[in-house]
């Protein structure tokens, strides 16, 4: 799942998984659990995005996450 859309100009994004339990992997468009990077339950981490990159989300388990994003 897609947490942004492009930007011509770049974004920082601040995700923090709410779950208490489960993980979530963040990457690019090809994600797959196990693979991105773990932003692990009731963490929460802030990326800077350059210009027309998006940022990409998976569910680490079988357990869907809530994942609330702030686009700056």
């Amino acid at each position: 799942m897609a947490l942004n859309t492009a930007s011509s100009s770049g974004q920082r994004l601040t995700v923090r998984n709410t779950d208490a339990t489960n993980g979530a992997d963040l990457g690019a468009s090809g994600v797959t659990a196990g693979t991105g990077f773990l932003l692990a339950a009731a963490t929460q981490v802030t990326v800077e995005l350059q210009p027309g990159d998006v940022l990409y989300a998976i569910r680490s388990a079988g357990a869907d996450v809530v994942l609330a994003v702030l686009r700056t």
